[in-house]
């Protein structure tokens, strides 16, 4: 049995923090591997701009590239429907019935988690790591989590990532106003928006 840890997101463009998070889950977590799985239409984001999904692939390719046991997963790209994470860890795991997931969320999420769709049946199935993010109180995440324990035994992880105050949308800004993104993103990221004009 393998432990396999799942990060979700649009991946538009993947940044530092995303990589922060890959990072200290190989390192601290005992963790066999990460797959990173970008979505096809995030309920969250319906309405919104994105960069392709063949861009997105080989913008994680290009940030994933210096490390081992990370892989991508279009699970969700090859969906037609929008994205769930109950029904994509759910289907996910029916083609690895012998391996453990763990699904990495940020604090903004782990706080809303239970009123996402299926929320309590995704809280009582699979077992999760926090991956804390700033501006959030560890108080109130801490008790989230020992609530969420209490009530659907569920398993819990916490990374000691190394925090980046970074967005999407804030590196899509000042790729407009002709700023800089070398701090927020990885070289190889980097480097790929600007070859293909990305955001721009």
């Amino acid at each position: 049995m393998s432990n396999i840890a799942i990060l979700g997101g649009s991946f538009d463009p993947p940044h530092n923090g995303h990589l922060s998070i890959v990072k200290a889950a190989l390192e601290e977590d005992s963790l066999d591997k990460v797959i990173l799985m970008p979505a096809k239409v995030s309920p969250f984001k319906i309405g919104r701009k994105m960069a392709s999904e063949k861009d997105r692939i080989n913008m994680l390719k290009a940030a994933c590239a210096p490390y081992e046991n990370v892989e991508i997963s279009t699970i969700e790209m090859d969906s037609t429907e929008v994205s769930y994470t109950y029904k994509t860890l759910t289907e996910f795991q029916k083609n690895h019935p012998h391996d453990r997931l763990w699904f990495i969320l940020g604090s903004d999420s782990l706080l809303s988690l239970e009123d996402w769709y299926k929320g309590r049946e995704l809280l009582s199935a699979f077992s999760f790591v926090l991956a804390p993010r700033p501006g959030y109180d560890l108080y109130e995440t801490d008790e989230k989590i020992r609530i969420f324990m209490d009530r659907y035994h569920t398993e819990f992880k916490i990374l000691h990532n190394q925090l980046f105050d970074v967005s999407s949308t804030e590196i899509k800004t000042r790729l407009k106003e002709g700023k800089s993104i070398r701090e927020l993103v990885p070289e190889g990221v980097e480097q790929y928006i600007y070859e293909h004009g990305l955001y721009q």
